[in-house]
């Protein structure tokens, strides 16, 4: 039977939430990333996981899902501090080869009621015995940009420290993730996207509207170095930035697009 939340038209009860100061620049210098980029603002990838914590208060384990894409479309800037409301429904839930793709939606709106962000969780449900051995699995070759951003190297505290808040064992237990064939706990797809986010920080805070659209095609160990590289466009108004793990191959592909500009 499929738990309620999970079943298409389930509507997430409605909160009031506000975005903590100290939380965020917890989670930022988790990914390396000084909090003073994104000033009194709330950083805007961290929605997804008021998402994941919305899922969880609804009933709903996250305990080995892989999230293996998020979307953001952001309607200008939502100060640190200012109260939301918080909303959310279960768009679509269907079977893939690899298990169930779900597919969670999520609003954030002022107090006037005006709507700020939409951040769209897409998610595997896994079939154990399909996901085995995939870890390793490589691909064709990849078009990626050439010019380097910046380095990191995820730590285990730093990957415990960002996912902590949220849950899902397959980010902090090494026997959890044996079992969906992985050589150790995963990186959060959003900790990845924060950190990749950053970087455009500036043509987010002065968009009217944008859209970020991030593809995790790839696990992120929690030892995992990472190199990003990037490519705009002569305008300014698109931008591609790629997560590669240690061998060059895409972890995350991240796409900005400014829909109007001031």
């Amino acid at each position: 039977m499929i738990p309620k939340t999970l079943v298409p038209g389930f509507l997430f009860p409605e909160k009031v939430v506000s975005r903590d100061a100290a939380a965020q620049e917890e989670a930022l210098r988790a990914c390396a990333i000084d909090p003073a980029r994104w000033g009194g603002l709330t950083e805007p990838t961290l929605w997804g996981n008021d998402g994941f914590r919305a899922m969880t208060a609804a009933g709903q384990g996250i305990d080995g899902y892989i999230h293996v894409e998020q979307r953001l479309t952001l309607s200008g800037t939502v100060p640190l501090g200012e109260a939301v409301r918080f909303s959310g429904e279960t768009v679509s839930n269907e079977e893939v080869p690899r298990g169930r793709r779900i597919v969670q939606r999520f609003e954030i709106r002022r107090a006037d009621g005006s709507l700020a962000v939409v951040s769209e969780h897409i998610r595997l449900l896994p079939d154990l015995e399909q996901m085995k051995g995939r870890s390793g699995e490589r691909s064709r070759p990849e078009q990626v940009p050439t010019e380097v951003v910046a380095e990191k190297t995820m730590t285990p505290d730093d990957v415990v420290t960002y996912s902590r808040p949220v849950g899902n064992e397959i980010h902090f237990d090494p026997e959890f993730a044996a079992r969906y064939g992985y050589r150790a706990p995963l990186a959060q797809g959003l900790m990845t996207m924060t950190w990749m986010t950053a970087y455009l920080a500036d043509e987010l805070r002065s968009a009217p509207m944008s859209i970020l659209i991030a593809r995790f095609r790839r696990p992120v160990f929690w030892d995992d170095p990472l190199t990003l590289v990037g490519e705009r466009d002569p305008d300014g108004k698109n931008a591609r930035l790629c997560a590669l793990n240690a061998e060059g191959r895409i972890a995350c592909d991240l796409r900005m697009e400014t829909v109007c500009s001031a």
